[in-house]
């Protein structure tokens, strides 16, 4: 797995960074959602799980551990598009609680662009899997994107983490329209009970 921003390889990671998974068996471009960790010195990249095996389902969720000390995440959300405000710090976790809520996704080839909540209670499929409880954003992304941090923000320099986009729905005739799924914060932590979602204090 290697690490992208932005066009070259980085050693810091921050969540909307790309994510390419190269094997011998396939090729994947993917975002990279938040840092995560299990224990103190155990730190993981969260993603979705179509874009990294093993993933877990049913909630399309995958960890990559990070093995090398080189690679550093960061708690922050990648912003590149903007002039004074490159890196968006994580300051906390939340929960989306209404629809109409302001969101906004960073991502490998959107970057950051935001939208409003349409449903709180909605589910996918792909034939094999059924995932609910999940939220659906009006968005239009592009299919690397997908795995990257959903984000309200705070302030000019500080957001809260809502989830990650899980995939989207984009069969309309115009490049504005668009349905995104997002995997909430709680479906993720309930699964994995002794997962730390790492923020800014």
């Amino acid at each position: 797995m290697n690490l992208e921003k932005r066009n070259k390889i980085d050693n810091r990671i921050l969540a909307g960074d790309g994510l390419y998974a190269d094997d011998k068996n396939f090729f994947k471009e993917c975002s990279a959602g938040f840092w995560a960790r299990s224990q103190p010195n155990i730190n993981y990249i969260a993603t979705v799980g179509h874009c990294y095996s093993p993933g877990f389902e049913p909630i399309d969720f995958g960890l990559i551990y990070i093995k090398k000390k080189t690679i550093q995440p960061v708690p922050c959300v990648r912003n590149t598009d903007s002039e004074l405000y490159k890196e968006l710090i994580i300051k906390d976790i939340i929960s989306v609680s209404c629809s109409g809520a302001h969101l906004c996704l960073s991502g490998l080839k959107s970057h950051v662009k935001c939208e409003y909540v349409v449903a709180l209670n909605g589910f996918t499929s792909d034939g094999e899997y059924f995932r609910d409880n999940i939220f659906v954003v009006n968005l239009r992304n592009i299919g690397e994107d997908c795995g990257g941090t959903i984000f309200s923000y705070k302030s000019l320099t500080q957001v809260s983490l809502n989830g990650i986009l899980t995939g989207d729905l984009a069969d309309f005739d115009d490049n504005i329209n668009g349905i995104t799924g997002v995997i909430t914060k709680s479906s993720i932590l309930n699964v994995f009970k002794d997962l730390e979602i790492v923020t800014v204090p």
